[in-house]
């Protein structure tokens, strides 16, 4: 279902948002010496997948409107790798923050430019669109959250890869089960066991009956807020090109910590 949603051709059911990562860094055999660049501005579990395969976590800064990713930033961060020659580029791993998906485009040219292929981590914008295609249909490979408090929640832990490329998904379909061939006793690689728990995937066949109207009520909401606020907070701003998933209504202000009564 998830996969006709999201116009990808495979989707695989894991047991969260940060094994989809790692699921994805493994089938890719990301290791010592490789470099991935990730944002400054994301939950631990983006880097911690990286180090947890002895690679090396690249942070890249993100615009100051959007949380994304800055894509000039990008490309200084993969120049400054490649001459020191310490570290392999690799991999990139934007965060699609708060719900809107990052500049896409660009971040695939950059990768298409340096070899290198994207991870797009879609937690928190699942629903989301740029330039009319889908959350999770952005990259090569894309990873998603169904934490509770994620646009799609289930009610526990849940995640979910996506690829187009079907020779993956069957890697995929092997790492999740501790590497297994046909028979679940034929281990031809390192795995892990990820396998998505029946019951949150009920949870999820049944919101997404209602997900499409959530997104929109969510666009209302937003628009509310955004009416209410601009004058007083500074509002991120969603690119013309995006419908976001509001996973989240953040602001800026000058006076966070002051308590105001």
């Amino acid at each position: 279902m998830l996969a006709d949603y999201t116009g990808v051709k495979f989707a695989i059911g894991v047991g969260s948002g940060t094994d989809a990562m790692l699921m994805i860094l493994m089938g890719n055999d990301v290791g010592p010496g490789d470099a991935v660049f990730t944002t400054t501005f994301t939950f631990i579990a983006t880097a911690e997948v990286i180090q947890l395969l002895k690679a090396t976590p690249v942070f890249v800064d993100i615009e100051r409107d959007t949380f994304n990713m800055n894509v000039n930033k990008l490309k200084e961060a993969i120049q400054k790798v490649t001459g020191e020659r310490k570290l392999k580029p690799r991999c990139i791993i934007p965060v699609d923050l708060f719900g809107q998906p990052a500049d896409y485009d660009e971040i695939n040219r950059v990768a298409a430019k340096y070899g290198l292929f994207i991870i797009e981590y879609a937690a928190q914008s699942f629903g989301a669109s740029y330039k009319g295609k889908k959350s999770c249909s952005l990259a090569s490979f894309a990873a998603t959250s169904f934490f509770p408090a994620k646009p799609l929640g289930c009610y526990g832990d849940g995640g979910m890869i996506f690829t187009d490329n079907e020779a993956f998904y069957a890697k995929m379909i092997s790492i999740r089960e501790h590497g297994k061939e046909i028979d679940k006793y034929n281990n031809i690689t390192v795995g892990i066991n990820s396998r998505m728990d029946i019951v949150q995937a009920a949870f999820l066949l049944s919101k997404m009956e209602i997900f499409d109207e959530e997104i929109s009520l969510r666009q209302e909401v937003a628009e509310r807020y955004t009416s209410l606020l601009k004058d007083k907070v500074v509002i991120s701003i969603i690119k013309g090109y995006n419908v976001s998933a509001w996973a989240q209504y953040s602001v800026l202000h000058n006076e966070r910590e002051k308590n105001n009564k």
